[in-house]
């Protein structure tokens, strides 16, 4: 399976309830207003999002990602494949920046704020790391764990960084799901997201634990892992 398959294939089965979706649309007002839209994947955000702004910007380095914006076609929302710190450092301004699951470097703080005007919003939305679904990695393989701790430092150095450039609007726990329609599938894409995302390659030891984890959170005929996420809203101070 390819990478922009395995992509489109984990974003299908996680927040089939929109929990950021109806977060951002309740806590912003997004009619008029251009959306940059940094590391947008296949624009699991940008999409819906495009139908209430004037315009979404959908920016990730990946070229991987052009096939589907190309075969997607839509008016206002625009697929820009560069390094975000390159087009954030081309002076441009935009209304409303997001920020969603992020791998991030601290030193974003600083690009994002200067790519705000006085009225700009800043969303921000990283998981907790200690849902079900974030923790799958410690509990199969304990060879990666510096991988995951490394990320997570990462985040930590952000985070505490935000509040020397942004004014906090809002700060919310939300919580939305992984939901499996069965065990096999569930499997597929795990060990395809652990794949992607932390270039793990499954032994039988893992594959079994995984296995077994899968089990584990089996609720009637389905697959269900927690996951738990924070939603951050900004402006400038």
């Amino acid at each position: 399976m390819k990478y922009l398959e395995m992509f489109i294939e984990d974003c299908k089965y996680y927040d089939t309830q929109k929990v950021e979706i109806k977060t951002i649309l309740k806590n912003v007002d997004l009619k008029n207003k251009t959306i940059l839209d940094i590391g947008a994947g296949i624009g699991r955000l940008s999409f819906p999002l495009a139908k209430f702004a004037k315009k979404v910007i959908a920016l990730d380095k990946d070229k991987k990602f052009k096939e589907y914006f190309t075969k997607h076609k839509k008016k206002n929302l625009e697929f820009v494949n560069i390094e975000a710190e390159k087009y954030l450092n081309q002076g441009k301004k935009f209304d409303i920046i997001l920020l969603a699951w992020p791998t991030l470097d601290y030193k974003f703080v600083k690009l994002i704020k200067n790519a705000m005007h006085k009225n700009s919003l800043f969303i921000f939305i990283t998981c907790d790391n200690n849902s079900d679904f974030e923790t799958i990695v410690d509990k199969i393989d304990v060879v990666h764990k510096n991988y995951f701790k490394k990320d997570i430092k990462n985040k930590e150095k952000f985070i505490q960084n935000l509040p020397k450039k942004f004014k906090l609007i809002s700060k919310k726990k939300l919580k939305t799901d992984y939901i499996y329609p069965n065990k096999k599938i569930a499997f597929r894409i795990l060990q395809n997201s652990l794949k992607m995302w932390f270039n793990i390659k499954l032994n039988n030891k893992s594959e079994f634990n995984l296995n077994k984890l899968i089990n584990e959170h089996k609720q009637k005929n389905k697959i269900i892992f927690k996951e738990e996420i924070w939603f951050y809203l900004m402006r400038l101070k």
